[in-house]
């Protein structure tokens, strides 16, 4: 019995093991300080951005959640939009700062052309740093992610990075 308790149990740790390797961090790293290209890649997911303008740690902070951020360029509301060719991922999480006021973020989920879920965080008047975590994109498989932050008279917010995983494999039928 003990013998099994303990296959049980090292079976469950690989399986963990194996889900968190699935993890990739896109910090938006490679560009420098300034407008965003209007794409790079990064970790095999090609990310596109509009609108959008990067701050590495001499500009945004020391530099402890990674070196670079990207946040919309003043009173419009950019997007940096994510996609894996052939691959769908799952939108885990993401870290969100405010410089300013109460900056929202949008993100958008879809499947094709479908939209699959959106979610829309608001980083407390407080400001400061916060990860928010997916719930209505919670475990869902996409093939493109399209996030929203604000930079506007009412919150001046920064990216600092996206928490992507591999979308589960889909279970056979008979």
């Amino acid at each position: 019995m003990t013998r099994a308790v303990c296959g049980i149990a090292f079976g469950l740790f690989l399986f963990a093991t194996a889900a968190q390797a699935e993890r990739v961090s896109i910090g938006f790293e490679g560009p420098g300080e300034g407008l965003a290209p209007a794409e790079m890649l990064e970790d095999g997911y090609r990310i596109g951005m509009q609108g959008i303008t990067v701050s590495t740690a001499a500009r945004s902070g020391d530099g402890t959640d990674g070196p670079t951020e990207i946040e919309s360029l003043m009173g419009v509301r950019g997007v940096a939009e994510i996609t894996r060719p052939g691959r769908p991922f799952v939108f885990v999480s993401l870290d969100w700062q405010s410089e300013s006021g109460t900056p929202d973020v949008i993100v958008e989920g879809y499947s094709g052309e479908l939209l699959v879920g959106r979610e829309h965080f608001v980083l407390p008047g407080r400001g400061g740093f916060v990860t928010f975590v997916a719930d209505a994109l919670a475990g869902q498989g996409l093939d493109r992610l399209r996030i929203l932050p604000q930079r506007d008279r009412g919150g001046m917010g920064a990216l600092d990075r996206v928490i992507l995983e591999d979308a589960p494999e889909a279970g056979e039928t008979s």
